[in-house]
């Protein structure tokens, strides 16, 4: 056993929201309460170790309601693309790729139209002649391609645009090089089996992605899992002891072999969970896609791309509610919403169970009011990426002023009673710290502000919520998970805009230690050893950074 004291410790239960020791055995919180308390009924008992951490604060481990795992991994070892124009694009690949052979796939990410409004493949050609080249837009709903690339993925005058994605053409009716949404998806769906057909190839992308959440204070993600192989990938992790932090998988409801193949794979309840059903409605603000209700601001008629119509979605929807599974779609514009509430609301006629499935709206970013009010009354819940609110401008400029006034609606959601969780969607979103993204959320003009203790309550009781976990995760009472980050600061008693400068010092999944300021990423864990030095005295306290995650 562990006695663990600090400063604060943020237990996030409505019961005894803060004290000041836990009391650590066998990966549970054993106890709560004073350190008097504490230290009185453990500390005689043999083999008990004191970390005391000094003047820091402790919050439940943040839960991240949406990710990319693998995705996250490949990001972050690619090109990245972010802020720069079309000639400094050219120069920095150039340089980048000046050894690559003539033939291969060359991949980057992160190019988006405020810096780069005029993406064409002939800039491409002339930049790459001998490479097929694929440039991912930020959001991952656009692709920039040249010729090459085209004929790669044999995409041709005569291709037709897929159900929910447009090949754009010229006034000739040839390819500009311009893909968006499910014209994409073939082909991050294809680099994404060719990453992960071997643990070989896999196993560097889920470490490189397991070590910054463990920096971030992260200790358990919902993941966009996919690939039935990739199941295998973190339950080997878990095995060999290297998994640090818990995940739920995710199938992909779009392929219709994507559920069915998920169902016979191997889960456990406290590591590796079968997690929802994922569906795609719309698409997104920066590539105009995102389905809206009244359209774009000077762009008569043009409401965005609807993936799928309402009658497939009903079905859908219904299906998965009479199978007993949860369904986690993308639907950002407001039109996306409606027809996906609309679609809950049919379901429920026929199987009144609908809510007890905790039916997710995945990020949600512009919601009609009545839509709010539906999903309330429905159960159905808000499943938010404070992250993508983070340049307000350039979503004032797409929406218009009355629209953009009540986007990323988290103050009308709580206020309505919907149960709101928060992630990341890294890497659709370029930043993944959770200390960053309660800024976000928090720190905001406007009527949709929310206050830091919800902010930090989205990311932990309610994303725990939002995958059937809240009995075990989320707070740090009694019988629940030692999942817990230990941060220089108090969040909930700072500025809004000092929230992503706390520093993460310490994070600990299962009551052990996986990162640590001073020693780095510990991918095996330590045990929460006794400490004579305070944390706030240390090298961690005075240096130590979660930097990495902004």
């Amino acid at each position: 056993m562990h006695l663990l004291r600090a400063r604060r410790i943020i237990t996030m239960s409505p019961l005894v929201p803060s004290v000041e020791a836990l009391a650590i055995d066998g990966g549970r919180i054993a106890d709560a309460g004073s350190w008097a308390e504490i230290s009185s009924r453990y500390g005689a008992r043999a083999g008990v170790a004191v970390a005391d951490l000094g003047p820091v604060t402790v919050i439940p481990g943040f839960n991240d309601n949406h990710l990319h795992a693998m995705s996250m991994g490949q990001f972050f070892s690619s090109p990245h693309l972010g802020g720069m124009s079309r000639d400094e694009i050219a120069a920095f690949l150039k340089e980048r790729w000046a050894n690559e052979a003539p033939g291969e796939l060359l991949v980057a990410r992160g190019w988006d139209y405020p810096s780069c409004p005029n993406p064409d493949r002939g800039f491409l050609d002339r930049t790459f002649p001998d490479n097929p080249v694929v440039l991912i837009q930020f959001s991952g709903h656009g692709a920039w391609l040249n010729t090459l690339a085209l004929r790669h993925f044999r995409i041709t005058r005569n291709s037709p645009d897929p159900p929910g994605g447009r090949i754009l053409r010229d006034e000739a009716g040839e390819p500009t090089g311009m893909l968006t949404d499910d014209a994409v998806r073939p082909i991050h769906l294809r680099r994404f089996r060719q990453a992960m057909k071997s643990f070989a190839g896999a196993q560097g992308h889920l470490t490189a992605a397991l070590e910054r959440l463990a920096e971030a204070g992260i200790t358990s993600v919902q993941d966009n899992t996919w690939l039935p192989s990739v199941v295998g990938y973190y339950r080997r992790f878990r095995m060999e002891g290297r998994l640090t932090a818990r995940i739920g998988c995710w199938s992909y409801g779009e392929l219709w072999y994507g559920e069915p193949l998920m169902a016979l794979r191997r889960f456990d309840e406290l590591w590796v969970r079968r997690g929802p059903v994922k569906l795609f409605l719309d698409g997104t603000f920066s590539t105009r896609t995102a389905w809206l209700l009244d359209g774009y601001p000077g762009e008569p008629g043009h409401l965005g791309t609807a993936t799928h119509d309402q009658g497939w979605l009903d079905a859908s929807i219904a299906r998965h509610a009479r199978r007993g599974r949860q369904v986690a779609a993308h639907a950002i514009g407001d039109g996306a919403v409606r027809a996906y509430v609309s679609a809950v609301l049919a379901a429920s006629r026929r199987t009144p169970q609908v809510r007890e499935r905790r039916i997710r709206v995945e990020h949600g970013q512009l919601m009609h009011p009545q839509e709010i009010e539906r999903m309330a009354a429905l159960g159905v819940l808000a499943s938010a990426q404070p992250h993508a609110a983070v340049n307000p401008e350039k979503d004032r400029v797409i929406l218009g002023e009355e629209r953009f006034s009540r986007a990323y609606p988290y103050r009308s959601l709580l206020d309505a009673g919907v149960s709101l969780s928060f992630g990341s969607d890294v890497p659709g979103e370029e930043t993944f710290s959770p200390l960053y993204g309660m800024q976000l959320a928090v720190d905001r003009d406007g009527p949709q502000a929310i206050t830091a203790e919800e902010a930090l309550r989205a990311y932990t009781v309610g994303s725990a919520h939002a995958e059937f976990t809240e009995g075990w995760k989320g707070q740090l009472a009694p019988g629940m998970a030692a999942d817990l980050a230990v941060l220089d600061r108090d969040p909930l008693d700072v500025r809004p805009s000092e929230l992503s400068r706390i520093r993460v010092l310490m994070t600990v999944v299962d009551g052990r230690v996986v990162y640590d300021a001073d020693e780095g990423y510990l991918p095996y864990g330590r045990a929460i050893a006794e400490s004579s030095v305070p944390l706030s005295e240390s090298p961690r306290a005075r240096g130590g950074s979660n930097a990495a995650s902004q």
